[in-house]
């Protein structure tokens, strides 16, 4: 009888550590298929990005980018950015051109080596078209009814506005990461083309005295 006791418990026991190591089993399988999908980074329908590095151009702006990624591992991108001179970070810049704002224009395709949501990032490759739009307002002596020689016949003070024009192509390599917390860190580098074209509100007739 004592001995039979003895077996029964003895089942009782293993019976009680093979429900405990099932269970034991399953909440791993759980907890590892959790931690592999954690891994697993969703790649997101639009990324809104900020360019922190245009507020501390001479040519300050707030800029906001949207990249909206596309099949097979294209994307395109559009940065739109305005600033005016009162938040320019450069003193010099302030009181010199109290009255100038800046637009700029960024429009960019991609191609991305690796897919953007691997967890070890991806390098690209990037066309892009780049415009910017600097309007100065300030008050200058302008000489009217001017000659060839630069002769006036008289001068006057009047507001003008200068407009610096710049369009550019650019190439660019860069790299990507997308964070866990859905955060987007890039870095890139480039080569471009560019052109200035300057232009006021003033007629031909007329000698801006800067």
């Amino acid at each position: 009888m004592m001995k039979h006791k003895v077996w029964q418990r003895l089942k009782r026991q293993a019976y009680f550590f093979s429900i405990k190591s099932y269970i034991f089993l399953f909440v791993a399988t759980i907890a590892s298929i959790s931690a592999l999908y954690a891994q697993v980074i969703s790649l997101p329908k639009a990324i809104l990005k900020t360019i922190p590095s245009t507020l501390i151009d001479p040519d300050n702006t707030f800029t906001l980018g949207l990249e909206v990624p596309l099949p097979k591992r294209w994307s395109v991108q559009q940065e739109i950015g305005w600033g005016h001179n009162s938040f320019n970070v450069y003193s010099y810049e302030r009181e010199q051109y109290p009255n100038r704002q800046t637009w700029r224009v960024r429009s960019q395709i991609r191609y991305y080596f690796n897919d953007m949501s691997s967890p070890n990032g991806s390098f690209f490759a990037a066309l892009e078209y780049f415009h910017k739009n600097v309007m100065t307002d300030q008050l200058q002596a302008v000489g009217r009814d001017c000659n060839s020689w630069g002769g006036c016949a008289y001068f006057e003070e009047v507001a003008v506005r200068t407009r610096r024009l710049v369009s550019a192509g650019h190439f660019k390599l860069g790299y990507v990461l997308i964070t866990q917390k859905k955060m987007t860190i890039e870095i890139y580098a480039g080569l471009g083309v560019r052109g200035l074209r300057v232009k006021n509100n003033v007629d031909a007739t007329s000698l801006n005295l800067l």
